[in-house]
C-alpha cells in the first residue's frame, strides 16, 4: 500500500476550489532539484465529497478563461468499475483488475474533476486542468515539484490550452523524459486530466497533443500505481501512446519491416527509416534513388510462402500485378524493382503519415548524438556488414563456412528476354553448382554467378589491382575497345584483357552456357558468401547510446543480412529478411497489443527472438551448410578443379546431359511446374554444351548437382502471419500421404532389394534429382545414366553417338582401350559400376572397402594420383567431407570416387 499523509480538513482541501487562489502569492522554496523529476512524495488522493452548494460564478470569473477545447462529449468511466470496494470488505465483493488495455483511477478523481456532483456551469476543461493540479498540489509533500506545477498553472502563456498545461509539465517536472517505468501519481494525474478534456481525440490535428499523449501514455510505462489505491475505481480505456521504432538500413528488409509495423499497428506505431542511398526530390518531396545511386542488380526468387504473407496491397505492389513464374512455387524479380516498389508503398496514402524515410545514414555516433531522436526499438538491416550487429550483438557466432563468387550483371536492351527459355536455364543451373543463373525473361535482365576458387577470387580486379567490388565494380570494354559510361580506364576487369588465361575462359563458357553476350554485361564483382549468425536476436541498447531516449533504456533488434547471412546459391536470402520484418513486425504488435511492453524488457520480443533462432537452423543446416558440404568452399571447389582434368571428356558431358535431363522429367512432373513441357530437352542440353571448352565441362560435372534432398522440408515462417492452407489442397495433401503409406504397407518384402529401373515410376532414385542407382543393358532413357565397364568408362555400345568432328571423337577410342586394359585388371566378380550424379547428401552406412577405378584413386600424399598403367587399388570409403573439420585428402579423394561411382549389387 502506498504512503500516505494526514488528510487535510474539508476547509483546506476546499479552498482552492476558487480559482482566484491560485493567483495567490507563492514563495519558491530554496530547495534545490536533488532527486528525480518524478518524485512526488505518492500523495493519498483521497477527496472528499464536495460542499452541497456548488462555489459562485462570480469567484471562478476572476481566473483565467477558455473557451471549450472539444465538441465531442469526453469519455466516461466504465460502469461496472464502482462496484468494487478496495480494502474494507475484501470478502465481500472481488476486486476489479483493470484488464491490459484499461486504466483505473481512484474515485476521488471523479470527485476532483466535478463530473458526478457538480453542476454544469460553463466550467472549461482548462479550468477544470487547473482547479485539478491546485489539488494535487495541496496534497503532495514535494516542494519543487509543487513550485513547478504551481508556476505553470498561473502562466497564461504556458496555460492557453490543456494541451499546452500537459507539454508543459511534461518538460518543466519531468524534462520530457522517464526516470523509470513505473507510473508515479503525477503521472496518473496528468493521465487523468487529459482522458477528461479528450485531448487524445486530438492527436491527428495538434502537434503538441501527440507529443504529451506520447509521453504519459508511453507504451513501456505500467498502466496503473503499483498496488492498486484501496479504495473504489473508475476504469477509462487506456489511449496508448504511439511506440517509435528507428530502422537502420531501407533495403527490402528494412522497407518490408516499416511496412509490417505500419499496416498491423494500427495506428499505435511511429517508424522512421534511415537509408543514405536515398534523395529526396524538393519539387515532389518524394524520396527515391538519384540516376547514379549503384543499385543491386540481382535477380532472385521470392517463394509464395513468403509473398503469400504480404497483405494484398503490398503484393500488388511489390509485382505491379505481374509475378514472373520461373522456378516451382515461386516468382523472380530483380532486388532493385523490391526496393523501388516497396519505397514506393510506404509513401501511400495510407501510410505515410506512419512511416518517415529519412534520406540519410545514421552511425552509432550519430544515434549517440541524438540524430535519430527518441525510439523504443532499434532496428539494425543495414545488410551483411552491419555495424548494429557489430556494436551491440557481442556474442557474434563465428562463421560456419565461406565461399567465393563472381557476379555478372547483365541488360540485353532493346533485345528483351532471355536466349534461352526458362525451364532450359533451370535445367542448365540445377545440373551443376559451378554457374547460377537468375533473370527475368519479362525485361532481360539478370544476375550469373560462378563459383570461385581461392585463387580465382584474388584474381578478380581491375587494370588497377583493385578489387571488383558492389561499391566500385569492374566493366568490359566495348567492342571498339572503349570503356562503357560510368566507368573509368582504371575498371576494366583485369581477366578480361587477358583473353588466354583459364579465369576469363571460365567465364566466357558461362555466358555460353546461357547465350549471353559479352557486350550485354554491364557490370563485373566478386562476391564474398560468409554462412554466419548472431546468437540473438534482440539485445538492450547500451546506456552510453541511451542518452536521447526517453526512459531508461531501448531495445535493439536485427533481421536480414544484419541478422543471419546464407549461402544465396540455393536463393533464400531475401526470403528469409522478408520472413525477418514480417515477423518483427507481428510480434512488435503483438506484445504492444498485450502490455507485454510495459518496463521494456528482454522478453517483450522473446517470440521474435526464437523465431530468429529457427530461421537459422533452417536456413544454415537445410540448405546452405549442404552446398557448402558439396562443393561451396574454396578448398573443396579447387580440389574439384583440379581433378576435372583426370575425368573423360566423354563421361563429363554425359554425366552432365543425364542429370540435366533428369532434372527435366523430375520438375515437369510437378504439380506446380508453370510451363509446358519442354520437347527435346536432352538434344538442346546438347546443343548448348557443344560451345564450350572441353575443360569447363568437366568442372561443371565434379561441382555436382544441386543437393536437393536435404534442401527440401518444412519452411519456417511467421506463425501469425501465414495462412491456412485452404480446404482443398490439406485434403489432397492427405490423400496422397496416405496413398504412400499404403504403398509402403503393402510393398512386398521380397521385391525390396531388386534393381529398380532408371526412369521408372517406382524406380528413382531417394534424392529428388538424384540418377538411379542402377542400369539394365539395352535399356536407355533421356533420363538415365550411361552405363560403364569395370574400368569406369561408357561402354561403346550405351555411348551416345556423337557428331562428325566433335571434339570429344578422338577422345573415344583411346579411353576405350583405357577401358579395356583397366577391366582386365580388375579382380574376377567384382560388381560392375555404374556412373551416377550424386547430391552429395547420401549417407554411406558400414562400408569396409568399395573398389574405385584406377583413374580417381589416391596418390601418394593423399593427393589424386596421375593416371599410370599400374592396376588400381581398393579405398576405404568410411567418411564424407565436411565443413565443421577441414577434409584431408584422402577423405576427399574417396568421397569423390563414391559420388563420381555407384557398384551395383
Amino acid at each position: 500500500m502506498p504512503s500516505r499523509v494526514p488528510s487535510p480538513s474539508l476547509s483546506e482541501q476546499f479552498s482552492c476550489n476558487d480559482s482566484s487562489s491560485i493567483s495567490s502569492t507563492y514563495s519558491r522554496p530554496s530547495t534545490s532539484r536533488s532527486s528525480t523529476s518524478q518524485d512526488c512524495s505518492r500523495p493519498s488522493f483521497s477527496f472528499p465529497l464536495p460542499p452541497s452548494q456548488p462555489t459562485s460564478s462570480s469567484s471562478r470569473s476572476r481566473g483565467l478563461r477558455s473557451k471549450p477545447s472539444k465538441t465531442l462529449s469526453p469519455p466516461q468511466p466504465t460502469a461496472r468499475s464502482r462496484a468494487a470496494s478496495f480494502g474494507k470488505r475484501p470478502h465481500a465483493n472481488p476486486p476489479v483488475v483493470p484488464s491490459h488495455d484499461e486504466i483505473a483511477f481512484p474515485v476521488a478523481y471523479e470527485d476532483a474533476w466535478g463530473s458526478r456532483y457538480e453542476s454544469a456551469d460553463g466550467r472549461t476543461d482548462l479550468d477544470g486542468a487547473r482547479i485539478f493540479i491546485t489539488r494535487f498540489i495541496s496534497m503532495s509533500s514535494n516542494p519543487w515539484v509543487n513550485a513547478e506545477l504551481r508556476d505553470v498553472i498561473t502562466n497564461r502563456e504556458l496555460c492557453r490550452t490543456v494541451a499546452h498545461v500537459a507539454w508543459a509539465v511534461m518538460h518543466r517536472v519531468f524534462g520530457n523524459r522517464h526516470a523509470d517505468f513505473t507510473t508515479t501519481p503525477l503521472v496518473q494525474a496528468m493521465r487523468f486530466i487529459l482522458i477528461k478534456a479528450n485531448i487524445p481525440a486530438d492527436v491527428h490535428v495538434c502537434e503538441k497533443a501527440r507529443q504529451v499523449v506520447d509521453f504519459f501514455f508511453d507504451p513501456t510505462l505500467h498502466r496503473n500505481l503499483e498496488p492498486l489505491p484501496c479504495e473504489e475505481l473508475v476504469v477509462y480505456k487506456y489511449p496508448v501512446g504511439r511506440l517509435r521504432v528507428c530502422i537502420v538500413g531501407g533495403g527490402p528488409t528494412g522497407l518490408a519491416s516499416a511496412i509490417s509495423l505500419a499496416e498491423k499497428g494500427g495506428g499505435k506505431i511511429e517508424v522512421h527509416v534511415w537509408e543514405r542511398r536515398w534523395m529526396r526530390d524538393e519539387r515532389t518531396g518524394q524520396v527515391g534513388y538519384p540516376p547514379t545511386a549503384r543499385r543491386r542488380d540481382q535477380v532472385v526468387t521470392l517463394q509464395d510462402s513468403v509473398t503469400d504473407l504480404l497483405t494484398p496491397k503490398s503484393f500488388q505492389a511489390l509485382f505491379a500485378g505481374r509475378p514472373e513464374r520461373v522456378w516451382p512455387g515461386s516468382a523472380n524479380i530483380q532486388i532493385r524493382k523490391v526496393e523501388d516498389r516497396f519505397l514506393k508503398r510506404c509513401q501511400d496514402d495510407e501510410l505515410r503519415h506512419l512511416i518517415h524515410l529519412h534520406p540519410e545514414g545514421v552511425t552509432r555516433e550519430e544515434l549517440k548524438n541524438g540524430k535519430c531522436g527518441d525510439f523504443h526499438v532499434l532496428l539494425g538491416t543495414d545488410g551483411a556488414a552491419s555495424w548494429v550487429r557489430r556494436d551491440y550483438f557481442r556474442g557474434y557466432e563465428k562463421e560456419r563456412g565461406r565461399s567465393y563468387a563472381l557476379g555478372l550483371a547483365f541488360d540485353r536492351g532493346s533485345v528483351g528476354g532471355l536466349p534461352w527459355s526458362q525451364p532450359l536455364n533451370m535445367f542448365l543451373t540445377l545440373g551443376q553448382t559451378r554457374y547460377l543463373l537468375n533473370a527475368s525473361d519479362h525485361d532481360g535482365k539478370g544476375y550469373l554467378n560462378m563459383q570461385l576458387t581461392e585463387d580465382e577470387w584474388h584474381k578478380m580486379v581491375g587494370v588497377d589491382g583493385e578489387p571488383v567490388h558492389f561499391g566500385s565494380p569492374g566493366c568490359f570494354r566495348r567492342e571498339d575497345g572503349s570503356v562503357p559510361e560510368g566507368f573509368t580506364e582504371n575498371r576494366v576487369f583485369k581477366p578480361s584483357e587477358h583473353r588466354d588465361s583459364s579465369l576469363w575462359k571460365s567465364i566466357e563458357d558461362g555466358l555460353k552456357l546461357f547465350g549471353l553476350k559479352e557486350s550485354e554485361v554491364i557490370n563485373v564483382v566478386r562476391i564474398p558468401i560468409v554462412v554466419q549468425a548472431v546468437r540473438e536476436g534482440v539485445q538492450q541498447l547500451p546506456l552510453e547510446d541511451s542518452r536521447f531516449v526517453r526512459r531508461p533504456h531501448a531495445l535493439v533488434a536485427v533481421a536480414g543480412d544484419a541478422a543471419m547471412t546464407v549461402h544465396f546459391w540455393p536463393g533464400r536470402g531475401l526470403n528469409s529478411g522478408i520472413k525477418a520484418g514480417i515477423a518483427f513486425g507481428d510480434e512488435l504488435v503483438h506484445a504492444l497489443n498485450r502490455e507485454e511492453f510495459a518496463g521494456l524488457p528482454l522478453s517483450s520480443m522473446k517470440h521474435y527472438n526464437d523465431f530468429i533462432l529457427k530461421l537459422q537452423d533452417r536456413e544454415h543446416d537445410k540448405r546452405s551448410i549442404p552446398i557448402l558440404n558439396q562443393s561451396g568452399t574454396p578448398e573443396t571447389l579447387d580440389w574439384l578443379l583440379k581433378q576435372a582434368s583426370s575425368v573423360p571428356d566423354n563421361v563429363a558431358i554425359d554425366w552432365l546431359v543425364g542429370a540435366m535431363t533428369q532434372i527435366a522429367d523430375r520438375l515437369e512432373q510437378r504439380e506446380d511446374w508453370y510451363f509446358k513441357p519442354e520437347i527435346n530437352v536432352e538434344a538442346q542440353i546438347r546443343i548448348v554444351l557443344r560451345q564450350m571448352h572441353s575443360l569447363t565441362l568437366r568442372e561443371m560435372a565434379v561441382s555436382f548437382p544441386w543437393p536437393t534432398r536435404e534442401m527440401a522440408g518444412a519452411e519456417v515462417l511467421p506463425c501469425r502471419s501465414a495462412k491456412p492452407e485452404p480446404p482443398e489442397t490439406s485434403k489432397k495433401a492427405e490423400q496422397k500421404w496416405l496413398q504412400q503409406l499404403w504403398g509402403i504397407i503393402s510393398k512386398d518384402p521380397s521385391t525390396e532389394r531388386k534393381p529398380r529401373l532408371p526412369g521408372s515410376a517406382s524406380g528413382g532414385s531417394r534424392g529428388r534429382f538424384e540418377a538411379p542407382r542402377f542400369t539394365v543393358a539395352g535399356l536407355r532413357s533421356k533420363s538415365s545414366s550411361p552405363k560403364l565397364g569395370n574400368g569406369g568408362f561408357v561402354d561403346e555400345k550405351q555411348r551416345p553417338p556423337m557428331p562428325m568432328g566433335h571434339p570429344l571423337m578422338a577422345q573415344q577410342q583411346q579411353q576405350q582401350q583405357r577401358g579395356m586394359r583397366s577391366g582386365s585388371s580388375c579382380r574376377a566378380g567384382s560388381p560392375s559400376a555404374s556412373l551416377r550424379r550424386s547430391n552429395a547428401s547420401k549417407r554411406v552406412g558400414s562400408i569396409s572397402s568399395l573398389p574405385v577405378p584406377w583413374e580417381f584413386a589416391a596418390g601418394e600424399g593423399g593427393a589424386m594420383g596421375s593416371q599410370s598403367q599400374h592396376v588400381g587399388s581398393d579405398e576405404g570409403l568410411t567418411r564424407l567431407m565436411s565443413v565443421k573439420r577441414q577434409p584431408n585428402q584422402t577423405m576427399l579423394c574417396e568421397a569423390m570416387a563414391l559420388a563420381l561411382f555407384g557398384v551395383g549389387e
